[in-house]
């Protein structure tokens, strides 16, 4: 387990320097599942708000499930707090760029609890909805049955995994856009570079939305990391 100050210096997976603001959250990603899908532009460039530029890689847009189990979390100077600091997320991302950062925009961001709900959409400015998430072992399965969202798979065997360019490109995004209030303001996110695997997964149901693209088919990469450490920001305007 890293230190915040061991976490801090460990910069080099980063495209940007670090904010010089105080952090302001802490938490660990436990079981993180990342989902990716190569999509034509045309297929979200409409849906992303005026002021981010879709970020493509070979000139074809990405699109990502990230399924993970937040633990852990907590304020700077408090410790984690019982039922509110341990919970799941499931979010839908594409990539984006904003003044040379880039980062990613997220079409949908999911938890089981609502409570997370409700503290992040009053504290912390991130929309998040509330989904019938349930793990069990290596199965998760997940429902938001107000966007019929849908969502089931099983785990299997990891294996080691040399990066390329594009897997580094699909998950050292250091910055989370969102609207608020009208305008585009950026969290900004640090952890260690991801010490990804590849995975064997047997995903029994699958159906999201991205812009135009529906999410039901297997996905064209997969990665899987064990737990990473993360440090996060307050929002800033951008």
């Amino acid at each position: 387990m890293a230190s915040i100050k061991q976490i801090l210096n460990s910069t080099e997976n980063r495209q940007y320097a670090l904010p010089e603001r105080k952090w302001k959250y802490y938490q660990e990603w436990h079981h993180t599942v990342f989902f990716h899908w190569e999509v034509p532009v045309y297929f979200l460039e409409k849906y992303i708000p005026k002021g981010l530029l879709l970020d493509t890689y070979s000139s074809m847009a990405w699109v990502s499930l990230v399924s993970f189990e937040v633990k852990n979390m907590r304020l700077r100077y408090f410790p984690p707090l019982p039922y509110i600091s341990n919970f799941e997320e499931i979010n839908i991302r594409t990539y984006v760029i904003k003044n040379g950062i880039p980062g990613i925009y997220l079409f949908s961001i999911e938890t089981n609890k609502l409570i997370e709900v409700l503290f992040s959409r009053l504290f912390i400015g991130l929309p998040y909805e509330k989904a019938e998430i349930e793990r069990s072992g290596n199965h998760l399965t997940s429902q938001n049955i107000k966007k019929n969202h849908l969502l089931g798979f099983k785990i299997g065997e990891t294996a080691s995994l040399q990066k390329t360019d594009l897997d580094l490109w699909l998950t050292e995004r250091h910055s989370l856009y969102e609207m608020c209030n009208g305008k585009i303001c950026r969290f900004d996110i640090h952890h260690k570079e991801w010490e990804l695997l590849d995975l064997n997964v047997k995903i029994q149901d699958i159906w999201y939305e991205a812009g135009q693209f529906v999410i039901n088919t297997y996905p064209d990469k997969i990665h899987y990391a064990e737990k990473t450490q993360v440090v996060l920001w307050g929002k800033v305007e951008t």
